[in-house]
């Protein structure tokens, strides 16, 4: 996938949507529709699967916060699909954050898991090897399908997350050109300011209430340091809730990162990650892992890069569970 860095190089506009350019790019893709288990709605999503019969690899990929299923910036994963033999499907779950049913919502979830299921009833899925993809809006999803079905992913990867949408929405103040805040507050019926029924419905969409259930689950989360969009902080928060209690950051030093965009000096952890960022990815200027989850923050802005996503992605792999012996 050499050809591809990142969203914000990939030609267009990260948003950009079109059913023609998918066709054009992967011939072979499909558009479905999948009935939700939770509301009987139908849902609409892009899926590949080749002819070969085999077990393969799912790679589920979440659209971001202000476009659709047919997000266009994805074709890279999708094309990984095909040369490698793996099944790609993109739900729509719920479409564009505008949508109060979308914004990692119940519904939204399950659309996600029954996107899933239809994976597995339709194509040949190795169910050790089932992946999660998505930046932005789809990070967030990804972490709070993460949290609620920890046992169906085999690897989560997540760049530039919203953690939890109350702060969200309090850092967004300062942007009210911004579209996100009317989105949160029509999703959570009101401004969720701290001790209103708002903010506990934004509680209720945020991956700071579940992501640790998912403690054990292979996970990968990136962020750039001068991300004016989605400050650091929120995937250094999401690390801690998974990291072993030596290896979280303090307070300060997230926010010694938000304000000043560089990493303090002495931070422990890696200045590199060379196994999976390459040179025409973004580059990498602190790393850090603890128990299942990797945080690497580099030198950028709101952005997802393809590569180290995929890269990560195909050395996870869930274990057997181990046989008991049987008493003699």
């Amino acid at each position: 996938m050499q050809e591809y860095s990142t969203t914000k190089k990939y030609p267009g506009k990260v948003a950009d949507e079109s059913i023609a350019i998918w066709h054009k790019k992967v011939p072979e893709v499909e558009q479905v529709q999948i009935t939700s288990t939770a509301d009987g709605k139908q849902q609409p999503a892009l899926m590949y699967n080749s002819d070969s019969y085999r077990m393969k690899p799912l790679l589920v990929v979440l659209h971001s916060w202000s476009s659709e299923y047919l997000q266009v910036v994805s074709i890279p994963y999708a094309l990984w699909a095909k040369e490698y033999d793996w099944v790609f499907i993109q739900p729509n779950y719920r479409g564009k954050f505008d949508d109060p049913e979308a914004v990692a919502s119940d519904v939204a979830i399950q659309d996600i898991v029954d996107a899933v299921d239809y994976a597995k009833k339709t194509a040949d899925i190795d169910t050790s090897r089932i992946y999660i993809v998505g930046s932005s809006g789809g990070a967030m999803t990804a972490l709070v399908a993460a949290g609620k079905h920890p046992e169906i992913w085999a690897g989560v990867v997540a760049w530039v997350p919203v953690f939890d949408l109350v702060d969200w929405y309090a850092f967004s103040q300062n942007y009210p050109h911004r579209d996100y805040n009317r989105h949160i507050v029509a999703a959570c019926g009101g401004e969720p300011l701290p001790g209103t029924p708002a903010a506990e419905e934004a509680k209720r969409r945020s991956p700071s209430t579940y992501l640790s259930n998912a403690k054990g689950v292979p996970l990968f989360l990136a962020h750039g340091t001068i991300d004016v969009l989605v400050p650091p902080n929120h995937s250094m928060r999401a690390f801690n809730l998974l990291a072993n209690p030596e290896d979280r950051f303090t307070q300060e030093e997230m926010d010694y990162i938000d304000k000043e965009q560089k990493i303090p000096p002495g931070l422990r952890g890696a200045t590199e990650d060379s196994l999976y960022f390459g040179p025409d990815d973004p580059p990498v200027l602190f790393r850090r892992e603890s128990d299942k989850v990797r945080l690497v923050l580099y030198e950028g802005v709101h952005d997802m890069a393809y590569n180290p996503s995929l890269l990560w992605l195909s050395k996870q792999q869930k274990q057997a569970p181990v046989k008991q012996q049987a008493q003699q």
